[in-house]
């Protein structure tokens, strides 16, 4: 019985968690890839300032610092502008994935049309390098459309999570609801038997 409880009140806490999380996805996007971002920024400058630290420890005992100072740096750097451009991260991983789609499309259009007499469904080849041509140009000049589709896709993701795990929580309770009726209606009959008044 307990168990129930417990597995209730845990769903019912994760799904409105999910939901809540779901409502920020879809109606603050921008604010969300913010957060995102600046998070990541102030982990990424902690860290820089751990191996830079570390670089100078290494120095006072003789040892080569250059590349834990030169990667410190780096990291310093890189978590300074997510700080101050938060979104910049969601915007440099989408350009990177969109020259990557890109790169792939056009080599498999290439190899779709110049070996098309010796792979048997080059057409299908062909449409997939046009379909990740496309997707990869949409990734590097439309960024911010992207990763704002993206974030309310995860949105509507959250919010369903969370309706089935409300719904799954509600059947648990019932469950429970009925299991508690059923042991008390079972007390009250035990006690009705060894009553002698009764």
């Amino acid at each position: 019985m307990e168990a129930l409880k417990n597995k209730w009140f845990l769903l019912m806490a994760n799904a409105v968690i999910a939901i809540l999380a779901g409502i920020i996805f879809l109606f603050v996007p921008d604010q969300t890839l913010k957060t995102i971002g600046f998070a990541a920024g102030i982990i990424i400058l902690l860290s820089g300032l751990f191996l830079v630290f570390g670089a100078f420890s290494y120095a006072k005992e003789g040892k080569n610092m250059f590349f834990w100072l030169l990667e410190g740096l780096v990291n310093l750097s890189l978590g300074i502008i997510l700080i101050v451009e938060p979104i910049w991260l969601v915007q440099f991983i989408l350009l990177i994935l969109g020259l990557w789609a890109l790169v792939m499309g056009i080599f498999q259009l290439y190899t779709g049309f110049s070996s098309s007499k010796n792979i048997s469904n080059s057409g299908v080849m062909k449409l997939n390098g046009i379909i990740s041509a496309v997707i990869g140009l949409i990734l590097i000049f439309k960024p911010d459309m992207v990763a704002g589709f993206i974030v309310q896709l995860f949105g509507v993701l959250s919010l369903l999570i969370g309706g089935i795990m409300m719904y799954f929580a509600f059947l648990i309770k019932k469950v429970e609801k009925r299991m508690t009726t059923t042991v008390d209606a079972e007390v009250i009959d035990e006690v009705t038997e060894e009553d002698p008044i009764k």
